[in-house]
């Protein structure tokens, strides 16, 4: 189960950037359903200090292991599609220069423009 598991989460480890991965602990718990005809999988991922969640069940253990690991995946990737937004709209505000802050008036009347 531990090679199974690997294997599986390497599609996740594939888009956390190299420094993150140091950093990013996953930790992946695989029961019997209470009716025990299913398996059920629970991951939990801690990624830039954020937590990120995945719980699945299936007959197979492989799907439900894959199920688990998608929907992390995706939270994660929208979580950082969201932080690029907004990093960017903040990068933008700070780019923006209107010119008002300096007083460009006062110091055009003074040298007799």
């Amino acid at each position: 189960m531990n090679a199974l598991a690997e294997q599986k989460l390497a599609s996740l480890l594939a888009h956390i950037e190299q420094r993150n991965r140091d950093e990013a602990s996953i930790r992946v718990v695989i029961n019997k359903s209470h009716n025990h005809d299913r398996l059920s999988v629970k991951l939990e991922a801690t990624i830039e200090g954020k937590m990120y969640f995945g719980d699945e069940a299936d007959f197979l253990l492989e799907s439900a292991l894959i199920k688990a690991i998608n929907e992390v995946d995706k939270q994660y990737l929208k979580d950082k599609e969201k932080t690029k937004e907004r990093n960017y709209e903040k990068n933008r505000d700070l780019k923006h220069f209107d010119g008002g802050d300096i007083g460009m008036e006062d110091s055009d009347a003074s040298m007799g423009v």
